[in-house]
């Protein structure tokens, strides 16, 4: 069998995967020290990471962010977003792909396609909640609903980019 792939994802998929199983074999064998590490477990709602948001300008309402700046000219760019239930972002499209994760609420996405000047609806609006993922591919244009407060990890590829789509829905 020929193997096609990225060996270090390989690695580091059954890395995660024995230290998960050694970490379920200690607190299964010791239950007071799984008790130990609830108490000084930290949550979305705990956690540092969630600290130092700033309102952007010229963003929507609702809108917080805490970024970085890469140094890796082939590296990501990386936010961690917070919005408020009801808020929401215009149709846009971003110059690379993009990945969401939702830690925290339920937000949707709404896909378009130019006929013409106007923008058209592409399919149903796909909802995203908590734990879950989303890709969008560069260049594709999208708005997106918060229908919950959300915390998400947004993750694009190279310098972050956003660009309005300048047709009507």
């Amino acid at each position: 069998m020929k193997f096609r792939g990225n060996i270090h994802v390989i690695i580091s998929i059954y890395t995660y995967m024995l230290r998960a199983a050694c970490t379920r074999f200690i607190l299964a064998s010791n239950p007071q020290l799984h008790l130990n590490a609830l108490r000084i477990m930290s949550t979305s709602a705990t956690s540092d990471v969630w600290k130092h948001h700033k309102v952007v300008p010229e963003t929507p309402a609702g809108f917080t962010m805490r970024g970085t700046v890469p140094t890796d000219e082939n590296g990501v760019d990386v936010m961690m977003e917070k919005w408020d239930a009801g808020s929401s972002e215009p149709a846009h499209s971003h110059p690379g792909d993009d990945m969401t994760v939702v830690i925290e609420g339920k937000m949707s996405v709404q896909f378009f396609k130019k006929d013409g000047e106007k923008l058209v609806e592409d399919g149903k609006p796909l909802i995203l909640n908590k734990g879950d993922a989303g890709y969008i591919e560069g260049g594709r244009i999208h708005d997106a609903k918060y229908l919950e407060d959300c915390k998400l990890v947004y993750v694009h590829d190279k310098q972050f980019g956003f660009a309005a789509a300048a047709a009507s829905a």
